[in-house]
This record gives structure tokens, C-alpha cells and sequence, in this order.
């Protein structure tokens, strides 16, 4: 899903999200905890961590960010909830 571009300070999101790919002008990545191997705590934390932090709505397991060559800024564009979608 398209999103309404938001800023995102990469290093404090990095204890959250893990970098599936990456290039010169997008990230994406994923949620930690969602799609590892034997993940069942991790996936449980995170889903409790995000139930305690928004009550409202589940965060999607993927994101792409994006980011000019000249600028420290990433922008939060889309999101969404299958791997399939990302991968080739």
C-alpha cells in the first residue's frame, strides 16, 4: 500500500525492522520477528510490542523506504503484509 511519505530516523527503527534489500534509493525491509525461522518469541514480542505501542492497527510485516544520495532523511512511502510482493 502507498503510503503519505513520513520521515523515519533509520537508526532508531534498525532495533525494529531488518534490511531485506537495498540500492541507492530504497530499503526494504522487514519486521523483525515476522518470517524467521523458529520466530516464535520474536513474533510474539513484536506483536505485543505493537499492540502496546497502537492499539488501533497492525503493522504491515514489510516496508520500503526511500532516500536521496545527498540526504541522511528516509521517507517511509509504502508498506505491505506479503513477502511475495517484493520478492522475484
Amino acid at each position: 500500500m502507498w503510503l503519505k511519505p513520513e520521515e523515519v530516523l533509520l537508526k532508531s527503527a534498525l532495533k525494529l525492522w531488518v534490511l531485506e534489500r537495498a540500492n541507492r534509493y530504497f530499503v526494504l525491509q522487514r519486521r523483525r520477528g515476522y518470517g524467521e525461522d523458529g520466530g516464535g518469541l520474536a513474533g510474539l514480542l513484536m506483536g505485543t510490542l505493537d499492540a502496546v505501542l497502537d492499539s488501533t492497527s497492525k503493522v504491515a510485516p514489510f516496508r520500503i523506504l526511500h532516500q536521496t544520495p545527498d540526504s541522511q532523511v528516509y521517507w517511509s512511502i509504502a508498506c505491505g503484509k506479503y513477502d511475495s510482493l517484493f520478492r522475484g
